[in-house]
């Protein structure tokens, strides 16, 4: 049994755009892409940079007790002490640069700590500003729904329910009232009641 396909049909399938092979890239995702290899680029600038890893971040943990001055009074001992230098047990050299690598790179720590809370809350702002508008428009919908001529707004606002995931507001459970517990009362004997060991 043949087919036939009309020539508007073959016109219109050789008229549609081909499908992109990977998705389209946002504006955003090109330029966090750019943020994060420039990231990248500086931690490889870095010497000595080595990634968290679990096997030693305990140990890392373990030393952060000993303070610099301590170290520095090591330092000091050992420049100062033949007998200190001939046990070959402590690298001066290695010691000040990792107190200098320190004093360094500490500040940059900081700041991208800072940075990346600031990139967090900067997520966050943007889409908080948008959750309540998005909230008034979900009551209107709910309103307008309700309406002889709502029935499109009725469809909007059963979605919209359903990807809220409210059943409403949770009311605060009250914490239990203590039961207080009545005083233990002593009792008074009146004057003159009282026994009396008769001789």
């Amino acid at each position: 049994m043949s087919r036939t396909v009309s020539k508007t049909a073959v016109e219109a399938a050789q008229g549609d755009p081909p499908v992109p092979d990977t998705p389209t890239v946002t504006r955003y995702q090109q330029l966090a892409a750019n943020l994060s290899k420039a990231i990248d680029e500086m931690l490889t600038a870095m010497p000595n940079f080595v990634p968290l890893h679990p096997s030693t971040k305990g140990f890392v943990r373990s030393q952060k007790s000993v303070s610099d001055d301590f170290l520095i009074s090591v330092i000091a001992a050992v420049e100062g002490n033949p007998d200190l230098q001939a046990l070959n047990k402590f690298n001066v050299a290695e010691a000040r640069d990792a107190l200098q690598f320190k004093d360094a790179f500490r500040p940059m720590a900081d700041k991208l700590n800072a940075a990346a809370k600031d990139v967090e809350f900067s997520i966050n702002l943007r889409r908080a500003n948008v959750v309540g508008p998005a909230l008034q428009m979900y009551d209107l919908t709910k309103g307008l729904a309700r309406s002889p001529v709502g029935t499109l707004a009725a469809a909007h606002a059963d979605n919209l329910r359903r990807d809220l995931g409210r059943t409403g507001r949770r009311r605060k459970k009250q914490a239990p009232q203590p039961v207080p517990i009545p005083p233990v009362s002593t009792p008074i004997t009146p004057a003159g009641t009282g026994s009396t060991n008769k001789a």
